[in-house]
């Protein structure tokens, strides 16, 4: 019987082979025929070609040599496969905890900033008034933005603190995200002298916290829904998560990126002047090195621990490996600049979003978090059976848009001639955080039609925006701008503005910013370049440790030096008032050829020797030559220089705060 058995079971085996055969040589007959009528109706088709186009197996050709090559469905496959792979990492559910808790510090901090700038900081009165301070300063792009009355306001910014109170406790969400949002977008717009890097950045993440779901957890929307017997969804798409992670990585990546210039590495500027002035920094620097290289260490310790930080931070919040340390550097980092440079909330806000980098299954797992948690992740054996979700193509656009954009933006200094740190043109929005210690004193000539020069001291302007207003060309413009219309208002006449401006830059002489032969009431304000700017000059001339050993004996002699250079041919004309509290003023060539000018007695000062300035004041002249790039020269005086600046009838904010 088994025999049997065998002899039926090979038999049917033979037969299925036979008609196997039989089927797979009517398909070839098939082939053949199809190839010799399309030859036939087309003699200039080669047969091999068309026999090739015709033999397929399983998706796959044959090709000279014997390998297979995928097709065209197999590379639809293979891009579907790819595109799926993103789209599936994009839309990967994860728990929206961080998220969360992240949505909470942020709007609690936004109301503390807010209620704050209300309450202890006179921010209306000195911002928003009816005089000239406020919304004369514009952003270009947001010229004619309505200026409301104090009274409303006050009710602005108190309703920009509500929102972000409901931001932070989840409640209303998605109006609470878009109320702050325009409320204190408005707020900023509506006076360019309050521009900060950080509420750029308070900008984008309450634009972030609109397009996502962060109220899913840990918010009073959750929980009312669920006491509605309402379903909510216990996960959101991964791409939210990534997409604030990915905005906290560009501030401190591009921030390293800005300090990548000459000062900060080479000199080791603006942190040597900042840090050394910090008594508990410089005592125990100290401590530890000579007292002649303390400037130094401080400077080169604080320039390069600022670099190397903003560099890698972001890369070790996204190592799991090094995550760990980096919330140490973090809070290590953020609370020096707290107590140093008194920043407001900006350091609170970036701790905090610290948060968001820890994964979504490992923050469940921590017991202050763990009862607010969901266990809504997929089992590895149920991963294949989750459906990929695809995004919107609006969406798409949106965040391609996005992206796209932050990572461009801070490069569009580039488009602009010369050092971004002296023209400042394209320095805003670009994460150019803390760069420069600068100073600035500008004396104003307004002379009207057919009148005699006159210096104009009645500035209209509130303490921030003065300095905003002496560092930005922009409101430079803008107010120089103003007072031509004001004067053709009052006198029915017009009259030319030109401006004396000289600019110190981290710790380099006073040197000329603006060029003071031109009108700026004609100038162009939609220029895209400002070529009334004058270029900077050389460190070639400059010899920094001898300024310093300058500085040093002045401070031995109970004096201070301002250091000034101009290239040669030019001509600074300045005065000294008598009676004040300058009164031993003497001028010292540091290099170049340097010629005092008082009266009509033109007096050259030899490189190393004092020029006693007359004690009775009037205005004297410093001409410089010579076949360098530029002279340089100091006054010693024996007051502040706030009433140094002010004895030479120029203003600064040294000056402003007297």
């Amino acid at each position: 019987m088994l025999n049997m058995g065998n002899v039926f079971v090979a038999e049917s085996t033979e037969r299925e082979h036979k008609v196997h055969r039989e089927t797979s040589d009517v398909r070839m007959d098939q082939q053949e025929s199809s190839v010799r009528h399309r030859h036939a109706t087309n003699p200039s088709l080669d047969i091999s070609t068309a026999e090739r186009d015709e033999k397929t197996t399983n998706g796959a050709v044959k090709e000279q040599g014997g390998k297979v090559a995928p097709d065209a469905v197999k590379r639809r496959q293979s891009s579907s496969d790819g595109s799926a792979g993103w789209m599936a990492m994009l839309t990967k559910p994860v728990d929206p905890l961080t998220l969360a808790v992240f949505r909470f510090l942020f709007g609690a901090a936004m109301v503390v900033h807010i209620v704050r700038a209300v309450l202890t900081q006179d921010v209306i009165e000195a911002n928003f008034q009816d005089f000239f301070p406020e919304t004369n300063f514009h952003y270009y792009f947001a010229m004619n933005v309505w200026k409301p009355p104090v009274d409303v306001t006050w009710l602005i910014f108190w309703a920009c603190a509500v929102s972000a109170g409901l931001l932070s406790i989840g409640f209303l969400y998605r109006l609470a995200s878009l109320s702050f949002l325009f409320l204190f977008t408005y707020i900023n717009l509506m006076e360019k002298a309050r521009y900060n890097n950080h509420y750029y950045l308070y900008v984008l993440v309450s634009f972030l916290f609109l397009i996502t779901d962060c109220h899913t957890s840990f918010s009073l929307d959750h929980l009312i829904a669920r006491w509605r017997g309402k379903k909510n969804e216990r996960t959101v798409p991964a791409w939210h998560l990534y997409i604030f992670r990915f905005q906290i990585f560009v501030c401190y990546f591009y921030g390293s990126i800005a300090k990548m210039n000459y000062d900060w590495v080479i000199r080791g500027e603006p942190c040597k002047t900042w840090f050394y002035r910090v008594e508990p920094i410089r005592q125990l620097a100290e401590m530890v090195v000579p007292v002649e290289y303390v400037p130094s260490v401080i400077g080169y310790f604080f320039s390069t621990g600022g670099l190397a930080f903003d560099f890698l931070i972001g890369f070790m919040l996204l190592s799991q490996t090094f995550r760990p340390m980096g919330f140490l550097l973090t809070f290590g980092f953020h609370l020096t600049n707290h107590f140093v440079f008194k920043i407001g909330t900006f350091p609170w806000v970036m701790m905090a979003t610290n948060i968001i980098f820890i994964e979504p299954e490992t923050a469940s797992k921590i017991p202050i978090l763990k009862s607010f948690a969901y266990s809504a992740y997929p089992k590895s054996n149920d991963e294949k059976k989750t459906k990929i979700s695809k995004l919107c193509r609006p969406l798409l656009v949106l965040l391609f848009c996005y992206v796209t954009a932050q990572c461009l933006v801070p490069f569009r200094h580039w488009l602009y001639p010369g050092d971004v740190n002296w023209t400042m043109e394209g320095h805003q929005f670009s994460w150019r955080m803390m760069l420069n210690a600068e100073d600035v004193v500008l004396r104003t000539l307004i002379r009207p039609q057919d009148g005699a020069e006159v210096v104009h001291t009645g500035y209209q302007l509130n303490a921030r925006q003065m300095k905003r207003m002496i560092t930005d060309p922009e409101m430079i413009l803008q107010y120089a701008q103003y007072l031509g219309r004001e004067h053709m208002q009052t006198t029915g006449s017009p009259a030319s503005v030109r401006l004396d401006m000289w600019r110190s830059l981290n710790n380099r002489p006073f040197q000329r910013w603006v060029d003071p032969s031109v009108d700026l009431t004609t100038t162009d304000y939609w220029a895209f370049h400002y070529a009334w700017l004058e270029p900077q000059l050389p460190d070639s001339a400059l010899d920094f440790s001898e300024m310093d050993r300058i500085r040093a004996e002045a401070r031995d002699h109970g004096k201070m030096a301002s250091f000034f250079m101009d290239k040669p041919g030019g001509v600074f004309k300045t005065t000294l008032q008598a009676g004040g509290p300058c009164s031993n003023v003497t001028l010292l060539a540091v290099s170049g050829d340097v010629t005092v000018q008082v009266r009509k007695v033109h007096t050259p000062v030899p490189v190393g020797t004092e020029f006693a300035l007359p004690a009775t004041g009037g205005f004297h002249r410093v001409r410089t030559g010579g076949d360098g790039p530029a002279a340089v020269w100091a006054y010693l005086h024996d007051c502040s220089p706030g009433h140094f600046h002010d004895a030479m009838m120029m203003t600064s904010m040294d000056s402003w705060e007297l």
